[in-house]
């Protein structure tokens, strides 16, 4: 016995008002901040209020949160004798997200140091299912909706089918009641009561280094252990920033963001990448700042991420980051 048409036409219909009904929602509580996405707003408003305040040219030290925990913008501030920010964000939210909200710290003569995790590399806008999880989503829907809305209708359709319902449930009760962030009275690492005024995460030092972290104990970089592709997105992504930064008389550096060493990782492949890397910055006119192996550091230097070095650490790459610094700038 066969289905009726009427029935095999409903299925179709009703996925097209499923779709509908789910696309309302998103747009319903779109804009909507919630507590889960206010540390990451909070961070990127601090860090552009500071470079707003600096009226002179500036070196703006942009990146995820190995930037944000690896560097120290004082230091490398008093080190040379410029202003400097730390623009250093999460890489959750993808490389695309951060060179967008870094453009909004930097003014016409300024010179921008980009450190791109690893990772960041493959985090593009192209393949959000592989690596867009709730921090992404959460972020975009809640502070970056004029982004959402300017998106092609099959990427806003992907977002809100990625998006789980608990978040746009949260999403469309917070237009009544807003979300209320709770605080803790343990040391938390994320607590913007850490950030100084130019833009560096402190308090993160050895003595408060947790016994256990699994990404800091058992994480490996893919990148170091099987390659890198220059096809990836996130090339596409800074030669355009390139493109920005040279239109708008602003210059790009380039660094190796710092990270925990493991003993599988092969030499070879290390200096492959290496290569690599300064080859595609070479030829967009990119200077490089530092070298790969150096950034490569013992897991003890490290506080609960391989990408986050303690307090004291940082201190010392900034000092060698200022050295390498020092004569780029001086040529330039």
């Amino acid at each position: 016995m066969g289905f009726p048409k009427k029935f095999l036409c409903a299925i179709p219909i009703g996925m097209v008002v499923g779709l509908l009904v789910l696309m309302s929602a998103v747009r319903f509580q779109l804009g909507v901040p919630t507590a889960s996405s206010a540390w990451i707003k909070e961070l990127t408003s601090r860090k552009q209020n500071a470079a707003a305040a600096i009226s002179q040219p500036k070196i703006i030290l942009l990146g995820g949160s190995a930037t944000l925990f690896g560097l120290n913008a004082s230091l490398i501030e008093s080190e040379l004798g410029l202003p400097v920010i730390n623009g250093g964000l999460h890489a959750g939210i993808g490389l695309a997200s951060i060179l967008r909200e870094g453009k909004k710290m930097i003014t016409p003569g300024d010179t921008v140091v980009i450190y791109p995790e690893y990772e960041l590399l493959n985090f593009g806008e192209k393949n959000r299912q592989q690596w867009a999880a709730i921090t992404y989503l959460d972020y975009i829907l809640s502070h970056d909706a004029p982004y959402y809305e300017g998106l092609p209708i099959y990427d806003q359709l992907e977002i809100a089918l990625m998006t789980p319902l608990e978040r746009l449930a949260r999403g469309i009760k917070g237009k009544w009641i807003p979300e209320q962030l709770k605080e803790g009275s343990d040391y938390n690492p994320y607590d913007l009561m850490w950030l100084n005024d130019t833009g560096d995460m402190t308090g993160h030092i050895a003595a408060r280094r947790p016994l256990i972290a699994e990404d800091r104990d058992r994480r490996e970089c893919e990148v170091l252990r099987k390659g890198i592709s220059l096809g990836e997105e996130g090339f596409d992504l800074i030669s355009e920033f390139k493109q920005w930064a040279d239109s708008n008389q602003v210059r790009v550096l380039a660094g190796f963001p710092s990270m925990a060493h493991r003993s599988s990782y092969d030499p070879t492949m290390i200096d492959s990448v290496e290569m690599q890397l300064k080859k595609f910055y070479a030829d967009r006119g990119i200077n490089v700042v530092g070298n790969l192996r150096e950034s490569l550091m013992p897991q003890v230097d490290f506080f609960d991420t391989i990408y986050h070095p303690t307090e004291e650490t940082s201190l010392r790459i900034s000092r060698r980051t200022a050295s390498g610094l020092r004569p780029i700038l001086d040529a330039l």
